[in-house]
This record gives C-alpha cells, structure tokens and sequence, in this order.
C-alpha cells in the first residue's frame, strides 16, 4: 500500500459529524515562516514555509518549478501533493508540516528556485528535534525539486536562511532518501561544503534500478538469471496453451481509468483481497486513488500494464514518471494463477517495454534494499543516503546526536524484521 493510501485509510477512521469538525479545529495549524535576504547581485531571496492548508496559491508555480528542476520528483509535483494536503497535517506529520519553498525576486520578477514538503520530526531518546524532508520507507523519494537556473546560490541561500534564529527552527535538518549520484544531492553537498557546515551521512543502502541501454537484447539478459528466465517462459507457454494471453499497455486517459477498474477488482483477488487490505475495501481510499491515477492520466504520467487471460485480469502494474523517468507504484495479480508467476511475467513484459522506449532513461522500483522480486528482475542499482546537516557550526554536536539516534533506529528495525521471520517459519 503506498504512503497516500496509507494516509487516506488512517483519516477515514477519524469521528464523523460534530465530534470530527470539533477535532479538525482543535488540531495545530503550523504558522506562516518567512526569511528574507539579498544577495551581492541585489537579488531579494525569500524563505517561505507555508502550511499544508494553503498550498492552493503555490500550485502553478509548483508546477513551473518541475518543468525546470535539475531532477525530476513527480512525488513533491503539485497534483500529488495537492491530492495529499488533506492528510499531511493530521496523519503524516502531526507536529507541524509546511510546504518550503525558496524564491528569488529579480526586478518585478518572482520565481520559485526550490520547492519541498517538510516537517517537524522527534529523533532518538531523549527527544531531539528535526526539521525533516516529507519522505518515509513507503515513499523514498526525499528528492527536492530545485531550480536549474541558479542551483548553487540556491542551495547556499537555502542554508542562510533556514539558520535564521528568528525562524526558531530546529538547527539540524534531515535530507532523507536522497539519491546519491543526483545533481541535486550534489549542488546540496557543494553548499554544504562551501558555507563550511558539518554534514553526516546514515543509512546507505542500494536499491533496485534499470537504467537504459543501447543494446536491449543483452541488457533482457542482465534481468533475472537465465534460470528464472526458462522457468517464465516456461510458464508463459503453458499459460498460451491453455489459455488466451494478452499484454496490454494503458496510457491515454480513457484506457488508463479502464485499466485502472480491472486492477481493483484485480487485488480483490489476490492476499490483500483476503486480508481486506485491498483498495476496493476502503471507498475512500479507491476514490483517491482514482483521483490521482486520473489526474497524472491527463498529464502523461501514468500507465497500467497488465497481463489478461480469457479477457480477465491476472496480473496488473501501475507505473507513474515523465520525460523517460519512471516508477513502479502498485503492483497486484490473481492468487488463483499463482503458479504461473503472474506478477514476475508483468513486470519481466513491463522491463520490455521500458527499455525499447527510445525516451526511456531510468526506471526507479523505490523497493527496499532486499526486496525479493525486484532484487531478482531489475539488474542496476541506486545508491540512496540520508543527509543531516548542521545548520550552524556551533550546532554539530546536535546533529551527531541525531545520526546515532537514526543509526539505533535503523538497527532495531532490522532486528525486529529478523525476528519477525524467524517466527513466520
């Protein structure tokens, strides 16, 4: 279940009528922070941290911003986020959460330079205090949109401003899931370097990836092992033979809401069907759903591929990106066809796909580091870390603090998840 949904199933639980209007005003409302300076070239920079609840004025410049950004992140674009909004204060970040955002004034014009989704985050015992970037293990995506015009003054101005005493922010700020070999994450540690601030590096890891290739047919051969490989097309064939086979691609508007119908009744029919996990059994969570697939339907950033047996779905993969950058979003088949790798066939058909796109770059499975499918399908690997950075020189102890509490954090979980499946054996 990816992070929005996630969200939208907590909400739906909150009390109705009087008792839930009573809630939503008594919940916390972050305040409006503003920092200004000017730079030597006289340029006025501003520091807004706007609340969630009025993200409608910074949508279009939101959207402008992500034509021109260094790195694409269609997560931090503004028809997620404004879908999202909602959900960011009372769910996803309680304490406080704002939309930060970074403009420069030259002459009569204003534009945003960088744009990202932050929040106020409680680390380690006793608490320490962050200021964190909107991005968790089911949305590992902490990439901010940043503006290729000017992106090292941006990142140094960014830097000054988010230390002004009179913000009282957190002085450590925590870039999580950032990816490693991105332009930004550069500009990001070139700033760093230059301003002289201390920056820790915590919870390196790699995970699956595909990158284009020039040559497909020996790039086909780099996914899975040519064992996995015989045993697919194995299966496929025994499938064609029992069965009518189709692959379909979804892309224009129309075929993707279609397409988008088959894979809720499709996870109907799968685990999370019979655990009543699936989206069909939260309305509220398939309205959203839909709304999202339907709006980055329009845009040219949403496809649904799926594998159909005798005209039914059996194995269906939602894939969102743009400008030839991609991600897998959800992924769902028919328990009935399990020993026919539904799911491994869909995805191997979708990898195709990808990679005899002549505008396709790279894909990003925003997977965990084991995960056990797309460790064995997608060859290439994306090096992600988490950035904490001191926002004063003075303020380097604190951050270290914050590292060991992120490392200890991170070492419980890998324990609870050993324990875990030690006891599901």
């Amino acid at each position: 279940m990816g992070v929005f949904e996630d969200i939208m199933e907590k909400s739906s639980r909150r009390p109705e009528g009087i008792s839930g209007v009573v809630e939503r005003r008594r919940s916390k409302r972050a305040p409006m922070l503003r920092s200004s300076s000017t730079s030597m070239t006289s340029h006025l920079w501003e520091l807004e941290l706007v609340p969630a609840f009025a993200l409608n004025r910074l949508s279009d410049q939101i959207s402008q911003l992500a034509e021109r950004s260094v790195d694409q992140n269609i997560f931090f674009e503004s028809t997620i986020v404004m879908a999202a909004w909602p959900r960011l204060t009372s769910i996803l970040a309680p304490a406080s959460c704002w939309m930060l955002t970074l403009w420069e004034t030259i002459g009569e014009e204003r534009k945003m330079r960088l744009f990202m989704p932050v929040r106020l985050n409680s680390v380690g015992f006793p608490k320490k205090k962050v200021l964190q970037v909107l991005s968790n293990e089911i949305f590992p995506v902490g990439t901010p949109l940043l503006d290729k015009e000017c992106p090292d003054e941006a990142c140094e101005t960014l830097f000054r401003l988010l230390s002004d005493p009179a913000l009282k922010l957190p002085a450590t700020l925590d870039l999580t899931h950032q990816a490693a070999a991105s332009k930004t994450y550069a500009y990001i540690c070139k700033a760093v370097k230059s301003l002289g601030l201390q920056s820790h590096k915590t919870g390196n890891y790699e995970r699956a990836a595909l990158f284009s290739a020039d040559d497909v047919e020996n790039k086909m051969k780099t996914v899975l092992s040519s064992k996995s490989r015989r045993e697919l097309r194995r299966q496929l064939r025994k499938l064609e033979e029992a069965h009518e086979i189709e692959f379909l691609v979804a892309k224009t508007e129309d075929k993707v809401l279609d397409a988008f119908e088959r894979f809720l009744t499709l996870e109907l029919k799968s685990w999370k069907g019979h655990r009543g996990t699936a989206l069909y059994n939260h309305k509220s969570i398939a309205a959203f759903s839909r709304q999202i697939v339907a709006e980055l339907a329009c845009e040219d950033t949403c496809e649904i591929h799926t594998l159909m047996c005798d005209g039914n779905a059996i194995g269906a993969l939602i894939m969102l990106g743009k400008n030839g950058r991609m991600a897998p979003w959800k992924m769902t088949f028919d328990d009935n066809f399990s020993s026919s790798s539904p799911g491994m066939l869909v995805m191997m058909k979708a990898t195709e796909t990808l990679l005899n796109d002549n505008k396709f770059v790279e894909a990003d499975s925003m997977a965990i580091p084991s995960h056990w499918m797309m460790n064995r399908i997608w060859p290439d690997r994306l090096k992600i870390t988490n950035l904490v950075v001191s926002l004063t020189p003075k303020n380097d102890a604190q951050a270290l603090k914050v590292v060991s509490a992120k490392e200890r954090l991170d070492s419980m979980k890998v324990w609870i998840k050993k324990v875990l499946n030690y006891r599901s054996r």
